[in-house]
């Protein structure tokens, strides 16, 4: 069988033209750079060099043998390097950000996936709002971040993840809990509830209720709150009604706690994106969990 050692010899006396001159190269002695080519020579049943004194010539069969010999050389340093690689994404600590949804409601069980195929995995997981996991991706506290919209930053690469729906959430004793239908118009009879501004929830609804008109600026906003849990407690002590990712009341809908409507005319669908620096280069760990999310991503 060629060893690695062999061929390492084998190319260094290629190219020095020298025995002596290759065991300096590879830090061996003559007399060892010698015993390798006469080793390998042996098992390829041909002679590789010719030796002069001190001139050294490749015969026919070192010409024949030596484009493999490089290629052998070149393939196991590649191995070595993909290894290397593979071994980073092994263990490690990633710092990631995910905007109040996802980094509530989707992120946790795809972190949990993700470390039982690499356990020595370290995740800290940030949740914040959309534009506040964006500027940490943005100025490199974060490698990665998911979030509830595109912030236009030209520095930030998105690619569409999942697709959420936001639904209007009211108390089960709400007027419009049971009204036939609701409208962007009854939006704007009742007390609003709104996540705080940079939040992607709020950012998402805004765009989508600028489609019915001037309803925005009709809405009786009477609290703005830095999270989802905040809002959804508010609307069950009945501060008032709430757009919010159906993800997040689902269990209170089961338990009867809250009721959902959808407004009609309004398209309240909206996407998730994973969120990266286009220059920066992600470590090995990171770049994994990135083509994880990838592998997962809808439409």
């Amino acid at each position: 069988m060629i060893e690695m050692r062999q061929v390492q010899v084998f190319l260094a006396v290629w190219r020095l033209r020298s025995f002596s001159r290759a065991a300096e190269a590879v830090h061996l002695t003559q007399p060892t750079v010698s015993g390798h080519i006469a080793a390998l020579e042996d098992h390829l049943g041909a002679r590789l060099f010719d030796r002069s004194g001190r001139e050294v010539t490749p015969t026919k069969a070192g010409a024949l043998f030596y484009p493999y010999a490089r290629q052998i050389w070149r393939l196991q340093g590649q191995a070595e390097r993909e290894m290397a690689l593979f071994a980073g994404q092994e263990k490690g600590t990633l710092e990631i950000g995910g905007s109040n949804i996802p980094g509530q409601y989707i992120l946790p069980g795809l972190i949990g996936a993700f470390r039982r195929t690499r356990p020595k995995v370290g995740i800290s997981l940030t949740v914040g709002d959309t534009r506040s996991i964006t500027a940490a991706v943005a100025e490199g506290d974060l490698e990665l971040g998911v979030v509830g919209a595109r912030l236009n930053r030209s520095e930030l690469h998105y690619e569409s993840f999942l697709e959420d729906r936001l639904v209007l959430v009211v108390p089960p004793d709400h007027p419009l809990a049971d009204a036939p239908r609701v409208t962007p118009d009854d939006l704007a009879r009742f007390p609003v509830v709104t996540r705080e501004r940079g939040s992607g929830t709020r950012i998402a609804a805004e765009r989508a209720l600028e489609q019915a008109g001037d309803v925005i600026r009709r809405l009786e906003v009477v609290a703005e709150l830095g999270s989802t849990e905040a809002v959804r407690q508010a609307v069950k002590a009945g501060l008032g009604c709430a757009v919010v990712s159906r993800r997040a009341v689902e269990d209170d809908v089961r338990n009867g706690l809250l009721a959902i409507r959808e407004i009609d005319g309004v398209d309240l669908r909206r996407r998730f994106f994973l969120v990266r620096h286009r220059k920066r280069t992600l470590s090995p760990v990171a770049e994994a969990f990135y083509d994880f999310l990838l592998r997962r991503r809808e439409g």
